[in-house]
């Protein structure tokens, strides 16, 4: 079974305070990568086994049920300061992060693309139905929840 979504939510709503750099959501999006678990609520550990100027490789174990089991490698490759891609070797999940503009530099958007695959299910079955559901309720909210939760550490002063 294949899933493919992409949701996008812009940075900084009029309402929003206080307002979200592209330097600052790049921060966040990096620090995501090496520290996922403020930002992704599924993933219980993460430890970074290699690191560079263009990315990193970490090992990551998912909450029991909301990914696959054990431990999981991905290599995050950045293209600075407007993407960070999140791949699984071993089945070819890919997951982007990019951070775009609208017509100008003050409208910040961050989108979350997803391909993923899951072998284990079969096309059209139930628990394919039933996963890509799942998937789709969990997906919606993930580039919010990764805005949210900066502006947060950004008010509380913990995000440097």
């Amino acid at each position: 079974m294949k899933f493919y979504a992409a949701h996008t939510t812009i940075v900084n709503p009029p309402s929003a305070s206080p307002k979200i750099t592209r330097e600052q959501l790049w921060a966040a999006l990096k620090q995501k990568s090496r520290d996922p678990i403020r930002f992704v609520p599924v993933i219980e550990t993460c430890e970074v086994i290699k690191e560079d100027a263009f990315g990193l490789t970490r090992v990551v174990q998912f909450k029991p049920g909301t990914g696959p089991p054990g431990k999981v490698t991905e290599v995050v490759t950045f293209t600075e300061g407007v993407k960070a891609d999140f791949f699984t070797p071993d089945n070819g999940t890919t997951v982007s992060n990019i951070i775009s503009f609208g017509e100008d530099d003050s409208e910040l958007y961050l989108t979350f693309a997803f391909n993923m695959n899951f072998p284990q299910f079969e096309e059209g079955s139930e628990q394919a139905d039933a996963q890509t559901k799942k998937l789709w309720q969990s997906s919606q909210g993930a580039a919010a929840r990764t805005v949210d939760q900066l502006r947060e550490m950004l008010e509380e002063g913990s995000f440097h």
